[in-house]
């Protein structure tokens, strides 16, 4: 993993009409969350509100699908999710993504978070699939108000489907979070090349094929209290991992490798289920896709 050497620019959150998909969530009522306001265009498709078992109270879980099996050479893929004052929302994929092969241009894959006040916001995609060849920037822009609550990440998988080793080109990614007033709180970026990968140097990159990122930003609990619950949730095999404070005392953040696909999600899922338990009292049920 090498350090990010690109024009911030790049990775500037969108407008929100140059998104394809946008979500916004408010409370009714009876202080339940639901879907405010959707705009969604190709290639997403949003599914119904789903209530899971152990979630806090009130919370909707919506799995966001793609229609055009992957992302391909050329994409420019923006997602803008708003959780309104006092909601409660989990926002998930329906399965992982494919980046397909690309002989010239990369792909790009943007997403903005929004935590209002006193918000509990869950973002929590599946691991992207990197075909030989893929090239992929991706970004998060996080912006947490007073209150809130924003647990989020990112995975990332690889699959020559021509049973070879094939490496993908690079996968590019930067996280910024922010405050209510545009403060960065912190901002995390690397670069993986898959051919630097897949010399599986040791003390590099050795045997760790599968890589994932859970951030948790919030003042509902003291930072070294995340980070201790999420170091006994990555005591499992099969995985490298780590986790530590985020800048300015915003919260805590692990990074996870792991050998292969059930290995990475064994450990996002346990680390997630840590971080529920202490922030909710209650672990969430296995998400069944």
């Amino acid at each position: 993993m090498n350090p990010l050497d690109a024009d911030p620019a790049a990775l500037a959150p969108p407008p929100s009409n140059s998104v394809q998909a946008e979500l916004e969530f408010a409370c009714d009522a009876n202080g339940a969350t639901y879907v405010h306001r959707q705009r969604v265009g190709y290639p997403f498709h949003v599914g119904r509100s789903l209530r899971m078992p152990e979630d806090p109270p009130g919370m909707p879980t919506i799995y966001l699908q793609s229609c055009s099996g992957g992302i391909f050479e050329g994409d420019d893929l923006r997602l803008r999710i708003a959780a309104g004052e006092g909601t409660a929302a989990h926002v998930a994929t329906a399965a992982s993504t494919v980046v397909h092969s690309m002989e010239c241009q990369a792909a790009s894959q943007q997403v903005e978070l929004h935590a209002r006040a006193a918000s509990f916001v869950e973002y929590l995609p599946d691991p992207v699939i990197l075909f030989p060849r893929a090239k992929l920037t991706s970004g998060m822009r996080v912006c947490v108000h007073p209150g809130a609550t924003a647990i989020f990440g990112d995975a990332a998988l690889l699959h020559d489907p021509m049973g070879g080793d094939a490496p993908f080109d690079w996968l590019q990614s930067e996280t910024v979070i922010e405050d209510a007033t545009g403060k960065l709180l912190a901002r995390d970026c690397f670069r993986i090349e898959g051919s630097e990968l897949a010399r599986g140097l040791i003390g590099i990159t050795g045997r760790w094929k599968a890589h994932g990122s859970l951030f948790v930003v919030t003042c509902a609990k003291p930072p070294a209290e995340l980070v201790a619950a999420m170091r006994m949730a990555l005591l499992t095999a099969g995985v490298y991992a780590g986790a530590a404070l985020l800048p300015n005392q915003s919260g805590a953040w692990s990074r996870i490798l792991a050998t292969d696909a059930a290995a990475l999600k064994a450990a996002l899922f346990s680390t997630w289920a840590a971080i529920r338990q202490i922030l909710t009292g209650t672990t969430p049920m296995p998400r069944r896709k």
